[in-house]
């Protein structure tokens, strides 16, 4: 008996020990502090939450507005309805790595906002205590915001209607204003929001909800409805016409919902616009079928969101739509992407139409009221389109411009959409009353193609085409209705098809890369291709229509690819040098010696500094510089650069790189996890800034504001030694059920693609590299971990990578997360078609790409092997559990080849966001988040409890021996 519990003494200390390796740092940092000093950051928080505010009163947005109830006059009492109005059911954040860490100082509630806001409005508090002492009875069925979790997130309880009866009539004498605000929650690997136990589905309305509504709508004069939600709902109780007035809020962060009051009283005007389609039924839409099913396959092409919608509407396939709602599109669309009130108007007017010559200097005016040829007009040409807009209305206010393209269509060709979103801009600065401002839109010809994937056309290319025929450009106020007023059109016309088989940015060659005989591997994305799936097109809406899931491909041709390695673009490289003496380093001592590993790793409080006359060389992604700085690495240094990420980039004392830490997001940095850290780093969560979700920030449609919101996570990371975000997410809300909609802006590329564009600039120019993420189709509840995605080649460029290629052409992304799922039956992140192909040689991407949190699961298991052949370069790796036959092998010809690619990619990340950001301070632009481009590091702690384990671990085997060898008396 006593050798028996030696042994299981004996498995415990090798468990403990094993444990307290791998998590060394969070043990260290959660007993013995950081030594980090967060003073600096407090130098930019004041802006930070100011700019979170500022974000919230450009993105909420104002769905109705019957008889112009808002904004509210005179009223200085309200009652407030809804478990959601309670600061433990108000929602300030998601569930998961990509919602933000709120502290309690910091945040502001619904009930905070009113308690805190410049213009007095006093809340019923007998309401809302009668809700708290529901929710206290109620704990085991609510979603509480400081708890989310798997089991309660989606449990909705409101109390009966019949309980509130008795509250009404007091509440009637305090104030006939009634606001009833309505939560709902999502998050990573909760599922689809579809689950749940309601007979509605979780985005309807309640019968408790519905019940609680008709009670104030009978009961008050103005009633106001506030959706605090996560993913968009079916609204259609908001058409009835006792609810006066209802308002988007979405989910606020620490403090944007301080807009409420504000928007509610009239300080500010709305101006957001929505980023997705509100839509009246499930039944409608094509993905509802394979995403109720689980099914990860995309047959609804490129027909989805507003594109679906309004395409359908072209083709009549509404005509025979009629329900208490309307008719034909009335009846099935609520809110059009895009649409959002004010409380003023607006009027629109094209001013000018014009490009510019060769040399950049010489502006070559259009007459925009004729129609404009393109067909010997360069397809990377970009023209100019400048609007007067003019507030004709009584209140001040900002507007969004949205301009839209219709391309020429022909049955049984190319898949196109009859409307898409192709520029837009938000008003600089609010106007008043007959104020008018320009704005500026852009474009080219290549934004106004579609991509051929199968030569529908005939003309033996498989790429990027205008076909002949009209382009209408049209200013809109939603992705349905033309901005009405003079001027508000432009014709381009196509008289021969113009092939893009060049990218107009790069120069590189364009191709099918996941589409038949060049497919990647021979394995293509097509569902279609192996017997799978029949693609909706518009030739046939009724008969394509899904109307079912997809079944799922099968085939011994899928279980290839998890064997695949992708030797053969580097069979014929130069063997690899390594250990060279060049004395080329990314960065010194201050004042020019070189750091030892232990500096860069930033013991004993050394004063690094970056080496910009390198850097200025290595800009050059192609410089002859590079083979001689990585000719200094060793095998085992590229090894543990690329194997050993996640949260960190480590120190290389070959090169002088320092170690770099990198943060979650996307909504501010993350510090959740089951130990309350990310990578091993204890923080304040006092530092940060929480923002509002994504998705409630694509309703502001505002570019600058995102340059600033990028600023303003420079400057933060810049203050607590923070290099890396994993963020921005560009993801798309392919289906309003998706669990992590609200880690994303948008339905549509293109507003999706050019945010994140301005949030990496900003955050680049002060020194913070960007993951934009995940690449791509990663947009299920749960993490898609061995999830095959099957689509067309064409629905993945024209939509899916369209985000990402504006964010690395116009934003100079130099960082990408790949996804877990699989491209058809490929990981993502082994996908030399996708990460290479696609991204390096097409787009022109220099960076490094980064894997999503590596797991042994799923196809091919992350395997280094195969993603340094691909083209993924850093493994998000916290806790080392690679297996070893994945691992690079340092005698490995190829693997070592691969390796210093990945490491060239690795560093040239931090090569460019460095260099960028210095080259933005001296061009002198000064505002609030200017950061001096230090590297700094914590103290030194002194880990105590290490000799500690150490002494307990004698003492521990002292005592197994004991009872292991003690013979019996």
């Amino acid at each position: 008996m006593r050798k028996v519990l030696a042994l299981i003494l004996l498995v415990a200390l090798g468990i403990g020990n094993f444990m307290a390796y791998n998590y060394a740092t969070v043990i260290t940092n959660f007993l013995c502090g950081t030594g980090e000093d967060f003073s600096d950051a407090k130098l930019t928080l004041k802006e930070s939450d100011a700019l979170c505010q500022t974000i919230g009163d450009e993105s909420m947005v104002l769905l109705k507005n019957q008889n112009n109830v808002l904004p509210l006059e005179d009223y200085e009492y309200v009652n407030i309805f809804g478990w959601g109005a309670t600061d433990e059911g108000f929602l300030l954040k998601g569930v998961g790595s990509g919602s933000s860490t709120i502290s309690s100082k910091k945040q502001v509630t619904l009930l905070d906002a009113f308690d805190d806001s410049d213009e007095y409005i006093e809340y019923n508090q007998d309401i809302i205590d009668f809700y708290m002492d529901f929710g206290e009875a109620n704990r085991n069925k609510l979603r509480f915001n400081s708890s989310l979790s798997k089991d309660n997130v989606f449990k909705l309880a409101e109390p009966s209607a019949s309980a509130l009866e008795p509250l009404i009539e007091d509440a009637q004498l305090f104030s006939d204003v009634a606001i009833f605000v309505i939560s709902r929650c999502g998050g990573e690997n909760l599922g689809g929001t579809s689950n749940g136990d309601l007979p509605q589905g979780y985005l309807d309305i309640t019968e408790e909800e519905q019940a609680t509504l008709d009670l104030i709508a009978d009961s008050f004069e103005t009633v106001i409805v506030l959706l605090n939600t996560t993913n968009t709902m079916h609204t259609g109780f908001l058409e009835d016409e006792r609810i006066d007035a209802a308002i988007y809020v979405g989910i606020t962060g620490q403090s944007a919902a301080t807009a409420i009051p504000r928007i509610l009283t009239g300080e500010i005007s709305p101006s957001g616009k929505l980023a997705d389609t509100m839509t009246y039924y499930d039944k409608y839409d094509p993905t509802f079928k394979n995403i109720k099913a689980g099914s990860n396959q995309y047959v609804e092409d490129i027909y989805y969101g507003y594109k679906w919608y309004e395409t359908a509407d072209a083709e009549g396939y509404w005509s025979n739509v009629s329900n208490s709602y309307g008719k034909g599109y009335d009846g099935v669309v609520q809110y059009p992407f895009g649409y959002g009130l004010s409380y003023t108007e607006f009027s629109w007017e094209i001013t000018s139409l014009y490009t510019f010559d060769e040399t950049g200097e010489v502006k070559l005016e259009i007459d925009h009221t004729k129609t404009v040829p393109l067909d010997n007009v360069n397809p990377g040409t970009t023209f100019y389109l400048d609007i007067r807009v003019t507030n004709i209305g009584d209140y001040f206010g900002k507007d969004v411009v949205e301009l839209y393209f219709t391309p020429p269509y022909t049955k049984g060709e190319v898949e196109k959409a009859s409307v898409n979103l192709l520029d837009f801009a938000k008003t600089p600065n609010e106007l008043d009353p007959e104020q008018s401002t320009t704005i500026t839109l852009s474009f080219t010809p290549y934004d106004l193609a579609s991509y051929d994937c199968y030569d529908k056309n005939g003309n033996g290319k498989a790429t990027y085409e205008l076909d002949d025929g009209e382009y209408k450009l049209r200013l809109m106020t939603d992705s349905h209705n033309v901005k009405n007023g003079k001027s508000t059109e432009v014709t381009f016309v196509v008289g021969k098809d113009i092939i893009i088989d060049k990218d107009p940015v790069t120069g590189a060659e364009i191709q099918n890369r996941l589409t038949g005989e060049s497919a990647y591997l021979g394995l293509e994305i097509d569902a279609l291709a192996l017997g799978g799936a029949t693609y909706m097109t518009r030739a046939d809406f009724e008969g394509t229509f899904p109307k079912s899931a997809a079944p799922t491909p099968s085939g011994s041709i899928i279980n290839e690819a998890n064997q695949a390695y992708n030797d053969a673009p580097y069979v014929g490289l130069p063997a690899v040098t390594t250990g060279q003496k060049n004395n080329l380093y990314l960065a010194t001592l201050d004042g020019g010696g070189k750091a030892s590993q232990s500096q860069l790793e930033g013991s004993g409080g050394a004063k690094l500094v970056w080496n910009y006359d390198l850097m200025a060389d290595l800009i050059d992604y192609d410089s002859a510089t590079w083979d001689k700085l990585l000719d200094q690495l060793s095998a085992q240094e590229m090894k543990n650069l690329v194997e050993l990420g996640g949260f960190r980039r480590l120190a290389v004392e070959s090169v002088g790189k320092p170690l770099q830490k990198d943060y979650d997001g996307p909504a501010g940095f993350n510090t959740n996890s089951l130990t309350g850290t990310w990578g091993g780093e204890s923080v304040d969560t006092e530092t940060w800034t929480a923002y509002p979700s994504e998705a409630l920030m694509g309703c502001s449609w505002n570019k600058d504001l995102m340059f600033m919101l990028g600023r303003s996570m420079g400057a933060e990371a810049d203050a607590t030694s923070i290099e890396g975000w994993y963020a921005p997410g560009v993801n798309l809300h392919r289906n309003a059920y998706l669990g992590r909609n609200f880690e994303y802006y948008s339905e549509d590329g293109v507003l999706s693609g050019k945010l994140a564009a301005k949030v990496i600039y900003g955050a680049k120019t002060n020194g913070l590299t960007c993951y934009l993420k995940h690449f791509v189709c990663s947009d299920t509840g749960n993490n898609p971990r061995g999830t095959d995605t099957w689509l067309t080649e064409q629905n993945l460029r024209e939509n899916v990578l369209k985000p990402f290629e504006i964010a690395v052409k116009e934003g100079g992304a130099n960082g990408i997360m790949s996804a877990f799922n699989d491209m058809g039956s490929v990981w993502c992140g082994a996908n030399y078609a996708l990460l290479t192909q696609i991204l390096r040689n097409e787009w022109g991407f220099r960076g490094v790409v980064l894997t999503d949190w590596t797991s042994s699961s799923g196809r091919g298991g992350m395997s280094v092997k195969q993603g340094i052949r691909a083209g993924n370069d850093l493994w998000l790796n916290p806790g080392n559990t690679i297996g070893g036959s994945d691992k690079i092998d340092v005698n490995n010809e190829i693997d070592l080849k691969a390796a210093r690619i990945a490491c060239k990619n690795i560093l040239y990340a931090v090569v460019d966001t460095e260099y960028t950001a210095k080259q933005y301070r001296e061009m002198n632009i000064e505002d609030v988040y200017q950061t001096n481009g230090t590297i700094e590091f914590k103290e030194e702690v002194f880990a105590w409890w290490i000799p500690v384990l150490i002494g307990f671990d004698v003492l521990c085997l002292a005592g197994i021996s004991i009872l292991f060898f003690k013979r019996k008396d």
